[in-house]
This record gives C-alpha cells, structure tokens and sequence, in this order.
C-alpha cells in the first residue's frame, strides 16, 4: 500500500494541475457542452432508428420472427410500413442525419459565451458560414441549391468543429475590438445585440464566402472534403489502434481517481475521434447495405468498457455483493445499484470512495483497458462478434446495449456479458483485500484495550 499511497501522491501533484488547465480549456469545454446540449436530439434520434432496425421492419431481427406469424404479417406490418416506419424515417433525417449542423451551433454557442460575447449571434453567424463552405449542386439535373446529404454525414464531423471555432474566434475578436454598431441605450436590448453582431457577422461570413470559393475555384475540391482527406480520415485511422482508446480511457479514469469528471475532459477527443465512426457504421448497414467499416466507435467504450459508468463500476458492486464482509460496503452497493444499472456511478465513485483510494487504484484504471481490449480482439481481428453501428442511449443496462447497439447481434451480446463477467472478477480479489483490511484494524483496536 505504501508504493499506492505514494504513486496516488506523486500523480496528484503533477498530474492534477494540468488536468484543471485542460478542463478550464475554452475550446474543449464548448465542445463538450455543445455535445452535451445536442444529446435530446441524439438520443431520440437513436431510438427511432433502433425501433426501426430491430423492431419494426419486416426484415429485423424482432420483426423477421413477429412476421412469421400470419396474423402479424398481414395485420400489423402493413401498418407498420405505411404509418411507423415512415414516421420514424423523418424523425432520422431530422436528428441523427443532419447532426453536424446542430453540433455547430451549439459548441459556437457555447464558445461565444465562454468569451462572454452574445452566444446566439455566435451560433448563427457559425451555422452560416458552415453553410456557406457547402458547394452547390454541380449538375442542372440536381437543382439549383441543391445541397448533397454528404455534407451533413459523418465525413463532415471536423470540418463542423473546425467551422465552430475559427468563426467564434473571428467573431469575438472583431467584437472585443469594438467594430460593432452601437445603438441608444433606449433601443431593446435583443434589438441592440443584433445591430452589434452585423459588422463582427458580416465579416466573418465574408471571410468564409472567400475561403469556400478558393477551395472549389482553385484547390479543386470543397473544403469540407479536404478536411476529410487531410485531417478527419486519419485521425479516425489513428483512433481505430485499440492503444489510442486504451491510452485515452486511462487518462480519464486516472481524472476520475482525483475527483474530476474524466470523460468531461476527455470526452470531446473521444467524440471527436470516434464519433464519426459510429456514424459512418450506421450509414454503410443502414442506407447502403454494407458492412460496418469501423470496429472501435464511440459507444463502443460504453457498451463493452464502462459496465455501470467509468471503471465499469457495476462490476465492483456485484463483488461486493458476493465478496464483501464490510457493512458499509454492502449497504453502500445496496444505494448505488438502481443508478448503476442504468451507467450513473457517482455514489460509487464519491460513496465508497473510489477517490484517492489507493486500493480501488489498480482495478479502477485497468478494468476498462482489459475489457477495451477484449472486445477489440473478438470484434476485429477474431470476428466472432457483430460490430456496433446503433446510437443506444448510454443509460441503456449493460449487455442489453450490445444487442441494442449490434442490432440484435447475439455475439456481441454475448461478448458484452463476457467483459462485464471479467469486470467482477478483476475486482474481485481487490474487494477480499478490503476485507483483510477491516480484519487488521480490528485486531489493533483490540490489541490496544488489552494493553489498557
């Protein structure tokens, strides 16, 4: 315990400060709230797809065994392909497809009032220029204006961020330099705050206009489609190392040993890299038919890594559950199951605690690198399960957003409740130890009356 104690000490002095720095970082905190603020839009979005893709459609997992049934077949899935299927079809197109545009927004948003100037106009004058960086239609047969569904899509995800940012940061600066059209103090304020953002919006619009029109006039391509060639494509390559997830969720578990929110802070690079996976998994099964391309996606940490929240804590409650000699513990894993259940874990990271807990240390850290690992071994390079291309909500129960998120893959079903088995056993001897430990200072307190 001596050599924990110190490490835990030695990585709260040095690590600790910079981990505040990172988490107080403008860019990185408006792209988590951004992320943040989308997540109605996401989750509903998710659902109706998996109604669709496991439920509903005759040619589902759920829907092929219902329609085996005469009565279903005739009855209810026309209705269903008539009425449902449909609804839920626009409800996609409304959400999950056109997503970026919505991120850019509200990260924009978000950055403008972190830089404390008028986060609205912020937001708008982005959701501009992002637009403008869209080229038109090439062909008289596509209409005038007719803007491609490629532009919205999972290849369009950084140049969404990148848009975000650079036109805040233009934004604001023009803004801070006072070039803004200053109305009397008479004028209402929703009134005054638009004239002001006319110059600040105006030239950054313009600047956009001019670097849109160099790409496609004279580079050769879109923007958007340099950044997906030069930027986007390889950091997703990059983030499909199953050590590049491993090193980013132990930085985080290592944020949450001290107290902090790890995946707050490392959760947009997460988003960033994995995000754009998981989307361009559900456009190749879902809209062209094909095999999802990506093995690691950004649920992927959720449905085979983080059983009952960061450091696949659920594991550690059913240990508990079966191991545990100590009262505070059982009654402890007795509050925090119903939340852990559905991925919260706060009581048990703040109630056990697992904050600077020098023997929770090792178990919470390697638990969702060895199961991480796991999954990528048996998805990828032993294709025995399913890969994910579902957005199941991150509440979702353990093992049930394997099936969710594969789109009923029993497989992967079955390889979720693998890892969330080994998380209990990894645990396991570390929450016996803490049996000893209450045994040792027992005999102490004794030892100690009998001298008295």
């Amino acid at each position: 315990m001596g050599f924990l104690d110190s490490l835990a000490a030695w990585l709260e002095k040095h690590l600790l400060p910079i981990a505040g720095k990172i988490g107080r970082q403008k860019h990185l905190a408006s792209m988590r709230d951004g992320f943040i603020a989308i997540l109605p839009m996401v989750m509903m979005g998710a659902v109706v797809t998996m109604l669709n893709h496991v439920f509903f459609q005759d040619a589902s997992l759920i829907g092929e065994q219902l329609n085996k049934m005469g009565w279903y077949a005739s009855g209810i899935q026309p209705f269903l392909n008539t009425y449902i299927i449909p609804v839920m079809g626009q409800i996609w197109w409304g959400t999950l497809a056109l997503g970026v545009i919505f991120s850019v927004f509200t990260i924009s948003y978000h950055l403008g009032q972190a830089y404390e100037v008028d986060g609205l106009s912020s937001g708008i004058v982005a959701t501009v220029c992002y637009l403008t960086l869209l080229p038109q239609a090439a062909s008289e047969a596509a209409g005038w204006g007719t803007l491609s569904w490629t532009s919205f899509n999972s290849s369009a995800v950084f140049t969404g961020l990148i848009t975000a940012m650079v036109a805040t940061e233009i934004f604001r600066r023009i803004t801070k330099k006072g070039w803004v059209i200053k109305m009397p103090e008479q004028v209402p304020p929703a009134v005054s705050r638009a004239f002001s953002a006319i110059i600040p919006g105006g030239v950054t619009m313009l600047i956009f206009g001019i670097i849109s029109i160099i790409f496609i006039d004279f580079v050769g391509t879109p923007l958007k489609d340099f950044i997906d060639q030069t930027i986007q494509s390889p950091l997703v390559n990059l983030g499909q190392s199953p050590i590049t997830l491993i090193f980013l969720l132990m930085i985080s578990q290592l944020l949450w040993f001290f107290g902090l929110h790890g995946m707050n802070i490392v959760g947009p690079v997460v988003d960033t890299m994995y995000g754009p996976a998981l989307q361009a998994n559900f456009e190749a099964v879902t809209a062209m038919g094909e095999t999802a391309p990506h093995v690691l996606t950004r649920n992927f940490v959720d449905v085979y890594g983080m059983h009952g929240g960061s450091g696949a804590t659920l594991g550690l409650i059913i240990a508990i559950y079966l191991f545990s000699k100590r009262q505070e513990y059982k009654e402890l894993a007795k509050l925090a199951t119903p939340s852990g259940v559905f991925q919260i874990n706060e009581p048990v990271i703040y109630g056990l605690p697992i904050v600077l807990n020098p023997l929770m240390f090792i178990p919470f850290i390697i638990t969702p690198a060895i199961t991480i690992f796991l999954a990528w071994l048996f998805t990828g390079p032993i294709p025995f399960a399913g890969r994910l291309y579902m957005n199941a909500p991150w509440t979702t129960p353990p093992v049930i957003s394997a099936f969710l998120a594969s789109g009923g893959n029993i497989q992967a079903t079955i390889l979720a409740a693998v890892t969330f088995a080994l998380s209990i056993l990894i645990y396991a001897p570390f929450v016996i130890v803490a049996n000893k430990q209450v045994s040792s200072q027992e005999q102490q307190v004794a030892s100690q009356n009998l001298t008295i």
